[in-house]
């Protein structure tokens, strides 16, 4: 993912891979290339794992989600409140899709590493990037549907730092925030929304 991310914003990636083999690299990099095993995602947490690979995390994770964790306990460490630059591209036809354009994001992000700026600072940058992320895409779809009120949902949200300032963000400008309380926002409350499904299915004979 790093790598990806890396080629696509156009940035000189010889330097945080020094430890990986260039066989190894020139591998993932035609994976890439060709899409082979390399299918596009927009999951915001491999973003968290190039991010994590770039600042020099271990470049073999043992779990789901360590990369992700390792940002979020340097992010904890520092009060930084600066962020990276980033774009929303928004479509002409409303029922389109926004795309959010990460590649100002990992270049400035790349350029910190380089002059040396400590990874914690780096992380706690990249956090507060993603919640004014997610800040102008919900002011984007308020000003076009008229709609305040934010869920915050998926794996990302077990991430305190994130959520916290993502709420922060949202609840400044007038947005409604529901957050999980009971259940997980990851995959462990997965089973009650297929239980509720199912259930709704068989209410209405749609099963």
């Amino acid at each position: 993912m790093a790598l990806a991310h890396l080629q696509d914003a156009g940035v000189d990636d010889s330097d945080v891979f020094e430890d990986v083999s260039i066989t190894a690299r020139r591998t993932v990099a035609q994976m890439i290339e060709r899409g082979v095993n390399a299918p596009m995602t927009s999951s915001v947490g491999r973003l968290f794992d190039a991010v994590a690979a770039i600042c020099g995390a271990a470049k073999a994770m043992t779990f789901e989600g360590q990369a992700a964790m390792w940002l979020e306990s340097l992010a904890e460490q520092s009060t930084d409140r600066e962020r990276y630059p980033f774009a929303v591209a928004e479509p002409l036809d409303s029922a389109a899709t926004m795309t959010v354009d990460t590649r100002p994001l990992i270049r400035a992000l790349d350029t910190d590493r380089r002059r040396g700026v400590a990874p914690g600072i780096i992380a706690r940058r990249f956090h507060r990037t993603l919640a004014e992320v997610v800040r102008d895409v919900a002011l984007l779809i308020r000003a076009r549907t008229g709609l305040s009120r934010v869920a915050l949902s998926g794996g990302v949200f077990l991430n305190a730092v994130l959520t916290v300032e993502v709420e922060t963000q949202l609840v400044d400008r007038g947005f409604e925030v529901y957050r999980h309380h009971l259940l997980p926002p990851g995959d462990g409350g997965l089973s009650l929304g297929q239980l509720a499904v199912a259930a709704a299915r068989i209410a209405t004979k749609d099963i």
